[in-house]
């Protein structure tokens, strides 16, 4: 029997059942954390956590031997990757090296989970990387209150796992969007290999329009992804876990409204997740991931572990050769220092009868001062340049960007820029038209276009003048417009 602990922003998740190829649930718990003790995975207080977690394992007779961490936290960096196959170690450093660009001089521990290979002589990994001192920090801390882990497995990894061995054994191409108590988590698979994770804040109420607009959002971000990449196969079906199921059909009309034609359904999957109801289960996918094998690789105790044999061993064998060279070093020194001192004794004292000298303490004094006022003044010279490049990054909604909105809203919908805010960048617009349709091909215009880094809006309202209107917030790129603002004055 084991024991998965899964930790988010608010919530703490713990079940018990048998891991494998297939997971069999026997009970499940969860509970609030106490607050301000967990911050994106963080343990932010952990003498309130650790008597908290205390009192449960002992309320619920919890085991404390067969136990293993969710962690679903920014800090795993992860990406797909495909080479030669190779054994676990030589993977390790194929990924380390696929890391260097990211991570630099920064030392990190490396996990990954294989995936489905088109290639029989190449293997598809989800690699991530992490900082060591956050595995260190929750083996520590599980310790001390006397739960031995016996793995700890990032959110990600998890979750692919969970899809390969349920849905993704279903269906080929298709979207699992999951719902978290403060998060939306969408994956894609495509042609059953997993493609595209990725994970957002949501605000709104479960069961509400504005939450539903969340799901369509994700979704068309999904194909936006999809056209980009140029992935020609066809979504078959969109799977929602975590929501009700008495929501399903609302959602499914409000994201039908909104363009969204793929078939919608529950996550359900009793066949390989055992021992609860399957629609039950897809409210607490994160917790049962920790259920399903992720191999050695993604066992980040494992990895942390050989991490440090490696360093140790790396380490003794620097410090005897520094010893060696250190011992050959002092020796020639002393030779030399002794034969030194014999030669220039009366040498030294001329230098030293110089450097105390009047004349020589007033150079040195008005050479401070000199040094001292240089510091202060390359010191204001860099805050002024500093200011001048941060000025230079801000957006600048100027004639040329809007009338570049102007001209993409050509044939599609009438535009009015009802406001521009130079803090945030963003360029907030009226757009009317006598077709919702056409209105959402002009956002989805939008939406392509690099000039923006994120682009927002409102429900459609229907006016007296038989026009359908939305409110559009676009947020421009970074230093978008400086170059033809400067032009214009």
């Amino acid at each position: 029997m084991s024991t998965v602990i899964y930790l988010s922003n608010q919530q703490i998740h713990i079940i018990e059942g048998k891991r494998g190829k297939t997971a069999t649930i026997d009970k499940y718990l969860v509970f609030p954390a106490p607050e301000g003790t967990i911050i994106n995975g963080l343990i932010m207080d952990s003498d309130t956590l650790g008597t908290f977690l205390k009192e449960t394992w002992a309320e619920n007779k919890l085991s404390v031997k067969d136990v293993c961490l969710v962690v679903n936290s920014s800090k795993f960096v992860g990406q797909n990757m495909e080479f030669p196959k190779m054994a676990d170690d030589k993977t390790i450093d194929h990924i380390r090296r696929g890391f260097s660009n990211i991570d630099r001089s920064e030392e990190k521990v490396y996990g990954f989970i294989r995936l489905e290979s088109a290639h029989k002589k190449m293997q598809r990994v989800y690699a991530e990387s992490v900082a060591p001192d956050f595995i260190g920090d929750y083996i520590t801390f599980f310790d001390k209150i006397g739960i031995k882990l016996k793995g700890i497995y990032s959110g990600e990894g998890s979750m692919i796992s969970l899809v390969n061995a349920t849905v993704a054994k279903t269906y080929g191409t298709f979207m699992i969007m999951i719902a978290d108590s403060m998060t939306l988590t969408t994956i894609l698979y495509v042609n059953k290999v997993f493609t595209y994770y990725n994970s957002v804040r949501c605000f709104h109420e479960p069961g509400s329009e504005d939450y539903a607009q969340d799901l369509t959002r994700s979704a068309s971000q999904i194909k936006q992804f999809m056209q980009a990449n140029q992935l020609d196969s066809e979504l078959e079906v969109i799977l929602l876990a975590g929501v009700e199921e008495r929501d399903l059909s609302f959602y499914k009309t409000i994201m039908s409204e909104y363009g969204v034609q793929t078939k919608i359904d529950i996550f359900t999957d009793t066949k390989n997740i055992k021992g609860m109801d399957g629609v039950f289960a897809q409210k607490y996918l994160f917790a049962a991931s920790g259920l399903f094998e992720c191999g050695a690789g993604g066992n980040y105790i494992t990895r942390y572990q050989t991490k440090k044999v490696e360093k140790k061993s790396s380490s003794n064998t620097v410090y005897f050769a520094l010893l060696a060279f250190a011992v050959f070093v002092m020796a020639i020194a002393f030779v030399l220092s002794f034969l030194y001192k014999r030669s220039t004794k009366k040498e030294l004292e001329d230098i030293e009868e110089y450097n105390t000298s009047p004349m020589t303490t007033m150079q040195v004094e008005e050479y401070d001062e000199l040094t001292y006022r240089n510091s202060f003044l390359v010191g204001q010279y860099l805050s002024i340049a500093n200011i001048n490049e941060n000025l230079a990054t801000y957006p600048w909604a100027t004639s040329e960007v809007q009338d570049h909105i102007f001209k993409l809203a050509n044939g599609y919908a009438t535009v009015t820029i009802t406001s521009c805010n130079a803090d945030s960048g963003t360029t907030n617009m009226s757009v009317t038209a006598e077709n919702v349709q056409t209105i959402n091909e002009f956002i989805t215009i939008l939406m392509g276009q690099e000039m923006f880094h994120d682009v927002t809006y409102t429900g459609y309202t229907y006016s007296d003048e038989n026009q359908y209107q939305v409110n559009v917030s676009c947020t421009l790129e970074e230093a978008m417009g400086r170059e033809s603002g400067k032009d214009e004055n």
